[in-house]
């Protein structure tokens, strides 16, 4: 009797380049949708908005209510976005080179995303060209697809 079971091997998606480079832009066009509701529902502003400076300077913290600040729609589609890319990026990458998916290309993605957050994210100017530089690479991707035969 064999030990073998009859189930079908499911091969991981990140195993081949066409599909790593799918599953990384899906991955980052659901959660940037995702921060996008977030940044909807979200009751704290975003840093250097007109609703931060009235909190500074009246003192006293007044929760924002839904959809009173488009700014953090944006902002905080952008930074989630780019935290799950860079995640599946790097994740994705290191399985393609080795040739097999487990627990080590995820930690390897995880320790990546620290080192994002603690040199990009963790500066306002950076985040504010981080989200610049999201919304670009975005716009000229709409761009390309709209004009590309």
């Amino acid at each position: 009797m064999s030990t073998q079971s009859n189930r079908p091997v499911i091969t991981p998606i990140s195993l081949s380049i066409s599909r790593w480079s799918a599953d990384c832009v899906t991955y980052f066009i659901n959660f940037s949708f995702l921060g996008g509701v977030w940044g909807c529902f979200n009751s704290i502003p975003i840093p250097g908005s007109k609703e931060a400076l009235a909190i500074a300077e009246s003192g006293k913290f007044v929760p924002l209510r839904p959809f009173s600040s488009i700014s953090s729609v944006g902002y905080y589609g952008a930074t989630i976005g780019s935290v799950v890319f860079v995640s599946k990026f790097v994740s994705g990458g290191v399985a393609v080179v080795r040739g097999r998916y487990d627990l080590w290309n995820e930690l390897i993605g995880f320790g990546a995303v620290a080192a994002y957050w603690s040199t990009v994210l963790s500066h306002d100017t950076r985040v504010v060209w981080n989200n610049r530089f999201v919304g670009g690479a975005l716009a000229s991707a709409v761009v390309y697809a709209s004009v590309a035969p």
